[in-house]
């Protein structure tokens, strides 16, 4: 008994399984959506919350960041305020000179201290060289009168010492009237020295900027002036976040906030790279988790399908077909396959023995058959040649001429079922004759029966060969007895001629079958002309066709049956010409 290894059975089969593992991926896509979905949502809500806990981180950073140049600027306003209430400086007497440099003396970031009267000129000091200076046209100056409060300047370069400072001025009022302002100096150099000195996250940026956006204090002056450029332009909104590029085209996050009124703002940049860092791997995690969840389901349906399902299905389609070819000696090889596999296996055995015991009994009842049925048709073609023999000797008793050739047209008739019945014994198939073969074989035997001694008359056969029923070889073997007989008799009496049987195709599904002859044409006994007509129509009917004889007188005779071709498909069933 042969085995059929699963190694074997590995044939290139088109789709095969495809239907399966798309069912099976498109189940559990459909129920993992959910979970993608959830996860999705859960990615927006922490990139939400991310991005809020950022903005309030670097809102509060940047506001520790200044705490120290908050507290400067805070300490310039104390001072400013506490001078005003010295009676030397708020008169401008002789000691305001003084009394201004002895309190700046313990404030090294104090660049000067000033009393400018109402006209904006500088009348007393801690650095003297500044008497008589004119700082009205300042735009500090006049914020400063404008109002109550303390008021920072931009940064500006001092005139005294070259160096960038700034400028706070205090407003001077009696009974509402301005008598001058008090005007500290803030050297920016401590600005930067306390900026530079802040502890400050890795990579971070930290400004001092006043109202118009220019840089006092920068930790990386480079970079802060390219991220804080348009900071005065967004409105300086606390508590927001706000992003910008810097001069190689990085990423920045930064927020702002005001030290001292609305002149002088911090600010405190990051990197959004650093910031958002852990915010892109949880939200990407997030986006990203489901679609490798999906796919690394995908890939084990895909090799659990394969090596579990779609093989075992291609190797026992390889069985069947192999049934199916009928080597029912071949068994499964399932030592390996889940059992669901095993079992069906086994039950494609079971089939196949069961198969092969009935063929084997088909095939002994069809040799049977056979050999019944070609006992049949010896039996019938020897009853035959017996009959055949019977009207020989009946017809060599016989004195009447037309009595002789009415016994030897049946001799040739019944000669024809003979032949037919001898070529379906021969054959293999019994259901099926090659017409041609057998119309040859019977021009030839009526030839050697009627022309006897005469070598002026020829036979040419052109026929094409196909196969046909026994029920439709018997009437067109009787039709060419009948018409070849005809032609023998009465075309050539008086001189030889050639005899043409061809068997070709007449049209779309059709042959047509005629016996063409160059004899003296209709010169024959009426009564023999009539019942060769009526046969030869009735043989017509038979194979359901139309049967024509045409004649001229000393131009020959054609006698025809144009019939459906057994070959196409639209040809007629062969119950129905038994029933016609």
């Amino acid at each position: 008994m042969e085995t059929l290894t699963s190694g074997e059975a590995k044939t290139h089969l088109p789709n095969s399984g495809g239907s399966l593992r798309l069912r099976l991926l498109l189940t559990v896509t459909i129920a993992l959506t959910p979970i993608a979905v959830a996860s999705f949502v859960q990615g927006m809500d922490r990139a939400r919350r991310d991005t809020e806990e950022v903005r309030d981180r670097l809102v509060q950073t940047a506001r520790a960041a200044a705490t120290s140049e908050e507290n400067m600027l805070a300490a310039a306003e104390q001072v400013a305020r506490a001078l005003a209430n010295l009676a030397d400086v708020r008169d401008a007497g002789p000691d305001c000179n003084r009394a201004l440099f002895e309190a700046r003396k313990g404030l090294s970031f104090f660049a000067n201290i000033a009393r400018l009267d109402a006209r904006g000129r500088v009348v007393c000091a801690a650095d003297v060289r500044a008497i008589g200076r004119d700082a009205s046209d300042r735009p500090v100056w006049k914020r400063a009168i404008a109002g109550d409060g303390f008021a920072l300047s931009e940064r500006i370069v001092s005139p005294l010492t070259n160096h960038p400072v700034i400028s706070g001025m205090l407003p001077l009022r009696t009974n509402g009237k301005l008598d001058g302002v008090i005007a500290v100096t803030i050297d920016v150099r401590w600005l930067d020295y306390m900026v530079n000195s802040s502890q400050l996250p890795r990579g971070a940026v930290v400004a001092i900027f006043d109202r118009t956006g220019t840089i006092v204090a920068a930790n990386v002056p480079a970079v802060a002036k390219a991220v804080f450029a348009h900071a005065v332009d967004l409105g300086l909104k606390a508590n927001t976040l706000n992003s910008a590029f810097d001069a190689n085209g990085h990423a920045w996050m930064y927020a702002t906030a005001p030290l001292l009124g609305r002149s002088v703002f911090a600010g405190f940049a990051m990197k959004q790279s650093s910031l958002f860092g852990p915010t892109y791997i949880h939200v990407g995690t997030d986006f990203i988790l489901p679609f490798l969840m999906i796919a690394l389901t995908w890939m084990a349906i895909w090799i659990a399908t394969e090596r579990q399902v779609t093989r075992w299905i291609i190797y026992l389609r390889r069985i069947s077909a192999a049934y199916r070819s009928g080597h029912y000696a071949i068994r499964p090889a399932l030592e390996d396959a889940p059992s669901e596999f095993r079992l069906l296996g086994a039950a494609l055995a079971d089939m196949a023995d069961s198969i092969q015991e009935r063929d084997n009994r088909l095939r002994e009842a069809l040799a049977q058959k056979t050999i019944l049925i070609r006992e049949v048709h010896h039996r019938v073609k020897n009853n035959l040649q017996i009959v055949m023999s019977l009207l020989n000797l009946q017809a060599m008793r016989l004195r009447d001429p037309a009595a002789q050739e009415a016994l030897k047209q049946a001799q040739a008739r019944i000669n024809a079922l003979a032949l037919v019945h001898r070529t379906l014994n021969e054959i293999e198939d019994q259901s099926l004759v090659r017409i041609d073969r057998l119309l040859a074989d019977l021009a030839q035997q009526t030839y050697e029966g009627f022309v006897g001694e005469r070598r002026d008359i020829h036979i040419e056969t052109d026929l094409t060969a196909r196969n046909v029923t026994g029920d439709l070889a018997v009437p067109l073997a009787l039709f060419t007895v009948e018409a070849l007989t005809n032609v023998f008799k009465h075309a050539y009496r008086d001189h030889g001629g050639t005899i043409r049987l061809s068997l070709r195709a007449a049209g779309e599904n059709q042959l047509r079958l005629a016996v063409e002859d160059d004899g003296t044409g209709f010169d024959f006994d009426e009564s023999d002309a009539n019942v060769g007509a009526r046969l030869i129509r009735t043989f017509g009917d038979q194979v359901h066709g139309i049967a024509e004889m045409r004649s001229e007188k000393g131009k020959g005779t054609v006698v025809d049956i144009v019939f459906p071709d057994p070959a196409s498909p639209n040809a007629t069933p062969q119950a129905d010409r038994g029933a016609a």
